[in-house]
């Protein structure tokens, strides 16, 4: 089991779970977190799952496959630690990482 901060557009944070394996957008939506849209159901063809991801101290995300990168690249939002939510697997080397769920694009996809 993966647990990880989300913290919200307003600044709220929580704590939230999710198995190893599973994605981050899964776990985040599974916890309640409502701010990550994910327009296209999880199938990386929109950003609306858009967050940002700090990982733990000594430890690396994997890197961001190519579909992500071209839906990465529609957002004006994107800075180096932007990730999509449903591309995301919780692994256990992602403990105690914090995601920070990215601006709203406004729905431009």
């Amino acid at each position: 089991m993966a647990r990880f901060t989300v913290q919200t557009r307003n600044g709220d944070q929580m704590e939230v779970t999710g198995r190893d394996g599973a994605t981050l957008l899964k776990a985040m939506r599974k916890a309640g977190v409502e701010e990550v849209v994910a327009q296209c159901g999880g199938g990386c063809a929109c950003a609306t799952c858009h967050v940002y991801v700090t990982p733990p101290e000594g430890g690396a995300l994997p890197p961001v496959g190519p579909a992500e990168a071209r839906m990465l690249a529609t957002s004006r939002y994107r800075t180096l630690n932007s990730r999509l939510s449903c591309q995301l697997k919780l692994e256990p080397g992602l403990e105690q990482m914090l995601v920070v769920i990215a601006p709203d694009d406004g729905g431009d996809f």
